[in-house]
């Protein structure tokens, strides 16, 4: 597509990353695939790319009869992008918004913690890749607002910590009882590849290609990892020492418990760095 093409150019994107060379081909083949990569390896263009591509050259499954013209409140997205939190979500859709750009495909995003309404309102501007955590994606499904009937393309990012969050159940029930075809294809992204991924895969997939970019669970290549034993007591002084030195730019700092957060914030801001 021209018009993705020049999306890709204003997103400076000038080079594959290895997860997104391999997955391509596999992709614009219309095989299945279970990929292990690790977080910052690309993998979200890696499935985005071929899945708006191939959107672009099938286009739409027609409607099924029983939802014409009565019920119009149902919407038939024709891929769907299952993530395990709200936050990978929204970013998922983010990079999805930059690529199907005036591409005519329209792309919208469902989460728990949010209104539901405001979503439904937001699908009913028209919705054809939808990115859904598995909890709102149930909720939508059980109102009658969304119907699997002519999905194409379906996608498991960071499947292994979908189950690690208890969500085998919902996956299950969305992807095999709620009249998702058989025919579409197929992408499953996970950082490990444990015995419950592989099982997914086998029940979810045909003849799969399996894609393992760097070592399956190690970190990727291109993030920098440092690790530095510091005393509990010394553990504040020693970040705030390395924020101090750090360029300008976004930090992210995990804290054990929503209490230690909140203590941390006010600590940061009365070293006038500015913490939220």
């Amino acid at each position: 597509s021209e018009q993705l093409m020049k999306n890709v150019k204003l997103c400076h994107y000038a080079k594959p990353t290895p997860v997104q060379k391999y997955s391509m081909p596999i992709g614009l083949s219309g095989g299945d695939m279970m990929a292990c990569a690790q977080t910052g390896s690309g993998k979200t263009a890696g499935f985005l790319f071929p899945v708006i591509i191939r959107m672009l050259q099938t286009g739409a499954a027609p409607l099924p009869v029983d939802a014409r013209p009565v019920k119009k409140s149902e919407y038939f997205p024709s891929a769907i992008v299952l993530a395990p939190t709200r936050e990978l979500a929204s970013q998922i859709n983010d990079e999805a918004q930059k690529f199907c750009y005036c591409t005519g495909i329209r792309n919208e995003c469902v989460y728990g913690g949010a209104s539901v309404n405001t979503q439904i309102a937001a699908i009913q501007r028209g919705c054809d890749l939808l990115v859904a955590t598995p909890g709102r994606l149930s909720d939508l499904i059980e109102r009658g607002r969304i119907r699997l009937d002519i999905v194409r393309f379906l996608v498991l990012d960071e499947a292994d910590r979908m189950l690690d969050m208890g969500f085998e159940p919902q996956i299950r029930r969305i992807v095999q009882e709620e009249g998702m075809p058989m025919d579409r294809q197929t992408f499953m992204f996970s950082a490990t590849f444990p015995v419950e991924i592989q099982r997914m895969a086998s029940d979810f997939m045909k003849h799969y290609h399996f894609l393992a970019v760097g070592r399956v669970g190690a970190a990727s290549k291109d993030v920098i990892q440092y690790v530095e034993w510091v005393e509990q007591h010394d553990k504040t002084a020693r970040l705030i020492e390395i924020l101090k030195q750090s360029p300008p730019g976004l930090v992210l700092v995990f804290v054990e418990t929503k209490k230690g957060a909140d203590s941390l914030e006010r600590t940061l801001c009365r070293e006038n760095l500015l913490a939220s």
